[in-house]
């Protein structure tokens, strides 16, 4: 029997509004973003690299394919080898990187480190590939395509208790901005099956519970989440629907530096491995992208929508003046879209509507003759009369300061 879908599910207004799409001959778990779909994201990948960029991150870039010799060393083989594809390259054998965590430690690998350059903070917008069970798949919260707001962090033990603490204040941030106003925490703890000794687990959790104690989170214990590598601290944050999310996390890692060897110079002059934290703000940006449709039923604050403004012709007549309109605007910096179909302005404002765009402008004689706009905020009554510099200025203003 076909699962029943809320009128506000992702897999309902998604389509609907044409964010993405899922193709049967491309596959399942596999989805496509129509331009739409793409600027959503991308908004959100340009406020976290601001952001990150402000953090002192480095972003790279790394291949979607390694031999398997990496995941091997790493411990991905023994504990993720379900989710793996793998293919080959005549007698090379190699894997799709189901996370991009063994590829970011070989880059600090092959650098030279002092423990004075330490933290060293690497980002990456990366795509993985995870061998999903087709029953599992669902919409955007579970896909076989996922692109991680993935970050590593490299330090030692005098700049763990600080970086810890400043990743909690980067996750508030970002939830924040994105509006999100509800966060649970646990701590996830040592699994079943796990790499590394118990005394360094002990150790990591023991650090994990502090951090947040001092940065007086309320926390449960989660016993055996954890990730196979070390203990982490998982935020689940709840939408507008009441719904709650796993999303950021923040994870504890004795382990890889060692398996890769890995090492910095510390103030002895010897090599010394480092501890690494794995990180992500907001999960996966298509999970993310799933969870913020249903946010906001499809109605995204100015600086996410896809069409920021819609620009709508009175009648024929005023086509050729409505498009300089749309030009002006567009070379403001504002996603804008013009309708101007041979149908009635009532028909062309309700489209606009469906499509859940913020600003809808429809011009006609009178705002030609007064050079003015006439402005229907969402959810709002026309406002007549509106200047032209003044609903500019509104609009960048609401973009730049991403309201809510």
């Amino acid at each position: 029997m076909a699962e029943k879908l809320r009128h506000n599910d992702h897999r309902v207004i998604g389509p609907k509004l044409n964010l993405y799409q899922q193709s049967e001959l491309i596959g399942s778990g596999l989805p496509l973003f129509p331009w739409q779909g793409e600027v959503v994201i991308n908004e959100l990948q340009n406020f976290l690299r601001d952001l990150l960029n402000k953090n002192d991150y480095k972003f790279v870039r790394t291949p979607h394919l390694a031999k398997i010799a990496l995941f091997k060393k790493s411990g991905h083989w023994d504990n993720y080898r379900a989710d793996m594809f793998l293919t080959k390259s005549g007698n090379e054998k190699l894997a799709v990187k189901p996370m991009s965590c063994p590829i970011h430690t070989m880059i600090f690998k092959q650098e030279s480190h002092s423990y004075k350059d330490l933290p060293k903070r690497y980002a990456e917008f990366a795509t993985v590939y995870r061998d999903e069970a087709s029953g599992a798949l669902t919409g955007l919260s579970r896909v076989r395509m996922i692109t991680q707001d993935d970050a590593h962090i490299f330090c030692d033990v005098n700049s763990l208790d600080q970086e810890l603490s400043n990743l909690v204040k980067l996750v508030k941030q970002v939830y924040a901005v994105i509006g999100f106003e509800k966060i649970r925490v646990e701590l996830s703890t040592r699994p079943t099956k796990y790499v590394g000794n118990i005394d360094t687990w002990n150790r990591a959790e023991e650090i994990l519970g502090k951090v947040m104690k001092k940065n007086k989170m309320k926390f449960k214990i989660n016993k055996g989440d954890g990730a196979f590598y070390g203990p982490k601290i998982d935020f689940h944050a709840e939408d507008a629907n009441r719904k709650s999310w796993q999303l950021a996390t923040i994870q504890l890692d004795f382990n890889l530096g060692p398996r890769l060897n890995a090492t910095y110079t510390n103030k002895a002059d010897k090599k010394e491995h480092p501890i690494i934290i794995h990180r992500a703000l907001l999960g996966s940006f298509e999970r993310m992208f799933g969870i913020l449709i249903e946010h906001y039923n499809g109605a995204f604050p100015t600086w996410l929508s896809p069409t920021q403004v819609k620009v709508i012709s009175f009648n024929d007549e005023m086509e050729k003046y409505t498009r300089t309109i749309e030009q002006k605007i567009r070379a403001a910096g504002i996603r804008v879209e013009g309708d101007y179909r041979s149908e009635t302005v009532q028909l062309k404002v309700r489209d606009a509507e469906k499509q859940k765009v913020p600003y809808i402008i429809v011009i006609g004689g009178k705002e030609k003759a007064n050079k003015t706009l006439a402005v229907r905020p969402r959810g709002s009554k026309p406002k007549f009369g509106v200047k032209m510099p003044d609903f500019l200025k509104r609009v960048k203003t609401e973009i730049k300061n991403r309201t809510i």
